[in-house]
């Protein structure tokens, strides 16, 4: 009787050692990516000029909303501008130094209007994120006179955080490039976002 109640026992302890070893079954939970939106806030929000910019050949706008942090940039948001047309940008992320901007990451953009007309809104993921660090702001440069981003202009922005400048060509603006910040004008509303994620260490 003695042997059967030490081996009984015996068994209970090798049992209560190996449930404290054993993996739990609950699944381990990841800490949620941050996620934003980095340019004007444009939802629910009207365009005075829907149609995009009528004459900006060879532009670049500044959009002058800072990275909160390092991280990387997975794709764009943009509301569909008011005519059919297929009209391309590209997009730059610049890094402040003395006297302007440093290009970082530029990205040729084809944007097919076509395509969003349903919803009104293009979403644009990128194949390959880009690394950026907090500080950077981004920008768009159009070669043609129409633009396909809609915007409120001086005269009705809210936030007129984007500005313009005249006379960049397609190699003023390669990564490596700098920009200095004289000779900007405006104070515009862009309706463009970037969708930020955060890295996480």
């Amino acid at each position: 009787m003695k042997t059967k109640i030490f081996f009984l026992a015996a068994i209970f302890a090798v049992s209560l050692a190996c449930s404290a070893i054993a993996p739990t079954s609950q699944p381990q939970q990841a800490d949620p990516q941050s996620t934003l939106s980095i340019g004007y806030d444009f939802s629910d929000q009207v365009p005075a000029f829907p149609e995009g910019d009528a004459k900006a050949p060879n532009h670049i706008f500044v959009h002058k909303y800072p990275i909160p942090g390092n991280g990387f940039i997975t794709g764009i948001t943009l509301l569909n501008d008011s005519d059919s047309l297929e009209e391309d940008f590209t997009l730059l992320i610049l890094r402040p130094i003395s006297g302007g901007w440093e290009v970082i990451h530029r990205m040729d953009i084809s944007e097919d209007d076509q395509s969003s007309a349903e919803t009104g809104i293009t979403s644009i993921p990128f194949g390959t994120s880009l690394a950026v660090e907090k500080g950077d702001i981004f920008a768009h440069w159009q070669l043609r006179d129409s633009g396909s981003i809609p915007l409120n202009d001086e005269s009705s922005s809210f936030e007129g955080l984007s500005f313009g400048k005249y006379g960049l060509g397609s190699t003023d603006i390669e990564e490596g490039q700098v920009i200095p910040n004289g000779n900007f004008s405006g104070g515009r509303d862009y309706f463009i976002n970037l969708i930020f994620e955060a890295a996480h260490d």
